[in-house]
C-alpha cells in the first residue's frame, strides 16, 4: 500500500510539472503559430524563394546573422520555420536562423557584456554565427 502512495505522489509531482511547463510554454507557442499564420498569408512565396531559398548562396550566412537579432525560442521557431519551409526557404537558412536566434539572442548578448569583456563577447557571437551557417550549410548538402 505504501509503494502506490509513493508512485502517486510521484504521478502527481509530474502532472504538476508538466502543467507548470505547459503554462509557460504555451504563450511562446501561439506566438509563434501567430507569427506563421502571418507570413503564411502576407509574405509571398517567391519572394521567401528568392531571398532565402537553396539557389541564393547568401541565404544561410543572412539568416545566421538575422536569426540573432530575433530572441527565438524553439517554440515559437517551429509554427514559423514550417510556414517558411512551405513558402521555399531553405532548411539550411531555416537551421541557420534558429541556431543564430537561440545562440546569441540580444538579451543574452547584454547580460554577457556586463560580465564579461567585450572581446569575448564578441567571440561567443561569431563562434555562434559561424556555427549556425556550417550547421546551415551541413543541412543543405545532406538533406
Amino acid at each position: 500500500m505504501e509503494i502506490s502512495q509513493t508512485f502517486d505522489a510521484k504521478l502527481k509531482r509530474a502532472g504538476e510539472m508538466a502543467w507548470s511547463l505547459f503554462r509557460q510554454t504555451f504563450p511562446y507557442l501561439i506566438l509563434g503559430a501567430g507569427i506563421g499564420a502571418f507570413v503564411y498569408g502576407f509574405v509571398p512565396a517567391d519572394w521567401v524563394a528568392k531571398v532565402a531559398g537553396s539557389d541564393n548562396p547568401l541565404a544561410i550566412p543572412v539568416a545566421a546573422i538575422v536569426g540573432i537579432p530575433m530572441y527565438i525560442r524553439v517554440e515559437t521557431m517551429l509554427p514559423i520555420s514550417t510556414v517558411l519551409l512551405d513558402k521555399g526557404m531553405s532548411i539550411g537558412a531555416i537551421i541557420a536562423l534558429i541556431i543564430g536566434g537561440a545562440g546569441a539572442s540580444i538579451p543574452e548578448v547584454i547580460i554577457l557584456s556586463s560580465i564579461f569583456r567585450r572581446k569575448l563577447v564578441v567571440a561567443f557571437v561569431l563562434t555562434i554565427i559561424f556555427v549556425a551557417i556550417v550547421a546551415g550549410y551541413l543541412c543543405e548538402l545532406l538533406l
